[in-house]
């Protein structure tokens, strides 16, 4: 055995089997009516009521928070609105990947709805991670005057300081980690901000682009930032809550006066069975202000929880306001799934009906180009990862992504074909390159660099593009964090990946004097750094990750739902599972363990054999079970072990419609003791 398969092997992830307590599982069981297995399943993502259940299973579009709880929601919504009433030449820069060129489209074709003079740029060619000075500088030769970032720009401290000197405005809209200082921007709307109060913190770039959509159109009703006092009168006191744009900001109480401090064109709302001091009523009638009486049927214990009630009927009565929105959530659903972002909460929601609103998108570009995408009926946020990602993503990587936001903003359907077939071309020649540079690093891996906990491999012989996937795959293969550096002779362009133990940007974030520029999220990173520091980048970033080993990158662990046996696998179990979707990162696919099992007919398969294919035994007969990324490992294991454990999730194949069973390896180890 070669010393990488002994380093694979010593790296392999913890094994953790979930247990639940089965009196919790019984009484969640008869409550549902659900089987035990999935009520086990559900309280194991921590759904143990009804009230979990009803969110987990829904997309109701009331989960979705208020926009204007981001701090500078409202400050961003009226820059705009003031860009677009006085004509200014507005400037949109993205990033070149899937969730970049999206939430670049879906503001262009916003702000184009609304007249705006707008145009856009994304990285071109081989350059670096987020906007540049000469950006900057050609958008003020062309007259702009407020600049939107998108899924970039929280890094860009020096080009909004330049853009400032010249007299214009930068919005960034990103949710990408910074932990050392932020831009001096006209406002920020991100999520991960350390002093932001919007709850929800893992949006995507498109996330957050189409909470500002959602900002922006209510800001064209009548009720933006109109004042509502939400008030009752309880035990001979008046209690109030200032809701503005859905929002509290202010709860208090009012003295009987000749004059209250009320703003002028606000409403009263108060709950129509109880009724106001008869000397208030008359004080409003004399203000001719006008009161709202609220049908609540909802019992609340005081003023907050009644404003809160209407605050959520504020925005849920807001119809053709979600509904506008609503449009570009199939943009943002895509975004969400490509960008690997929790499928959680908020997450849940938008990708729930994204997905189910592609079958019946409006946006020309993703109705062209699904036709030629492999997707059924039936799609899922997998199909889309897997189907649909990689060819937007093909653009960037081939160092054009501009054409991907072509295609997703034309309203020609000549054009929208034909940028489809360019994706398509870029994406076969993409994973040619793939090859071709996996084939070229691979090598320069297993000659020494994997044994060092985190993989820093420079190189001049690989090529710009696809840094991630090989990076994504090294660090899958080793179980540790893979960092590859494409350098031309001056500057090296990184990519990095990691598990889920490990916090990526933090660690680099320690190194950050020996880069020009970085960014990204906990498990991917990108930046760019001067040829001269990878030698002491490298040293420094694995001195680091040794002293802060159990901090920054935690041992890999595989979470395994339940121990079951191969003729537990049926359609009716695949089936049931079906509640679970949409799965992903935060909502992973229920995962199961076979203990001490055969192999059958073991082979590697794949262009370079790192995937590996086998069947194991059951009552019904074999089951197919495919292992993507994990071939040598797998096949070692197997080679020297008589029965393995193995964990797993299942999916249906659907080859030449023929539709079976299979089961998705993800880990192997040798079975003990049995």
């Amino acid at each position: 055995m070669t010393e990488h398969i002994e380093e694979i092997l010593r790296n392999s992830p913890k094994w953790h089997f979930k247990e639940i307590n089965d009196d919790l599982v019984e009484s969640f069981s008869n409550e549902s009516g659900l089987d035990k297995l999935t009520c086990k399943l559900l309280i194991a993502r921590g759904v143990d009521s009804i009230s979990k259940l009803n969110d987990y299973v829904n997309d109701d579009i009331d989960l979705l928070y208020n926009p204007f709880l981001f701090n500078q929601m409202e400050r961003t919504v009226n820059r705009v609105k003031k860009a677009i009433d006085n004509a200014e030449k507005i400037f949109i820069f993205g990033d070149r990947d899937v969730d970049g060129v999206l939430s670049t489209a879906m503001l262009f074709n916003m702000l184009r709805l609304f007249g705006s003079d707008v145009s856009f740029a994304v990285p071109e060619g081989e350059c670096g991670y987020g906007i540049e000075k000469k950006h900057i500088e050609q958008a003020k030769e062309k007259g702009v005057t407020l600049i939107i970032t998108v899924d970039t720009g929280i890094s860009s401290i020096e080009e909004v300081d330049l853009a400032k000197r010249l007299g214009i405005d930068t919005i960034i809209m990103d949710h990408h980690l910074k932990p050392d200082g932020i831009p001096d921007a006209h406002s920020i709307i991100n999520p991960k901000l350390t002093n932001e109060h919007y709850p929800y913190k893992n949006l995507s770039g498109g996330g957050v682009v189409l909470k500002f959509i959602h900002a922006f159109i209510i800001s064209m009703t009548k009720n933006y930032n109109k004042n509502f006092y939400v008030m009752h009168h309880q035990e001979r006191v008046l209690n109030f809550a200032r809701v503005k744009n859905g929002i509290i900001e202010e709860i208090s109480t009012m003295e009987e006066s000749l004059n209250y401090n009320i703003f002028p064109n606000s409403t009263i709302v108060k709950d129509y069975r109880y009724a106001l001091p008869k000397y208030f009523e008359n004080w409003l009638k004399q203000k001719k202000i006008k009161m709202l009486n609220l049908v609540c049927h909802r019992n609340y214990r005081n003023i907050e929880e009644f404003a809160n009630i209407f605050s959520k009927l504020f925005i849920r009565k807001q119809k053709k306001s979600i509904a506008f929105m609503e449009s570009f959530i199939d943009l943002a659903a895509i975004s969400t799934i490509s960008d690997i972002m929790p499928l959680t909460g908020e997450n849940r929601v938008i990708v729930k009906r994204g997905l189910k609103r592609l079958r019946k998108t409006k946006n020309l570009g993703l109705k062209v180009l699904m036709k030629y995408c492999d997707l059924d009926d039936e799609i899922t946020a997998k199909k889309v990862a897997w189907n649909l990602a990689p060819i937007i993503n093909a653009a960037g990587r081939m160092g054009d992504a501009k054409i991907a936001v072509d295609l997703f903003t034309t309203e020609d359907v000549e054009k929208a074909n034909e940028f489809a077939r360019m994706l398509l071309e870029m994406n076969e020649k993409r994973k040619m390159k793939g090859d071709k540079n996996f084939s070229i690093i691979n090598p320069l891996v297993e000659e020494g660099y994997y044994k060092d906990p985190v993989i820093v491999l420079s190189t001049d012989k690989a090529e710009h593009g696809v840094t991630g996937i090989i990076a994504s795959k090294i660090s899958r293969k080793y179980s540790k964090p893979a960092i590859i550096i494409v350098s031309d002779g001056k500057m090296g362009i990184g990519s990095g990946r990691g598990g889920k133990g490990t916090d990526l940007v933090s660690l680099i974030s320690q190194c950050s004097d020996l880069l020009v520029k970085y960014g990204g999220h906990r498990s991917a990173v990108g930046f760019t750094i001067d040829i001269e520091n990878i030698g002491e980048f490298r040293e420094r970033i694995n001195e680091i990750a040794k002293l802060y080993k159990d901090i920054l990158i935690g041992k890999e662990k595989i979470e395994i739902d339940a121990v079951i046996f191969p003729e537990d696998i049926t359609y009716e179990l695949y089936k049931s599972l079906k509640i679970f979707e949409p799965v992903g990162v935060g909502n992973e696919p229920p995962q199961f363990s076979i203990i001490g099992t055969t192999v059958i007919n073991p082979i590697l398969i794949g262009r370079d054999k790192n995937h590996i294919k086998f069947f194991i035994p059951s009552k019904r007969g074999v089951i197919p079970v495919v292992g993507w990324g994990i071939g040598e490992k797998a096949k070692a294991i197997i080679e020297n072990s008589e029965l393995v454990d193995i964990v797993f999730y299942m999916e249906e194949n659907n080859f030449r419609n023929d539709r079976s069973l299979q089961l998705v390896l993800q880990d192997i180890r040798p079975t003990e003791n049995l």
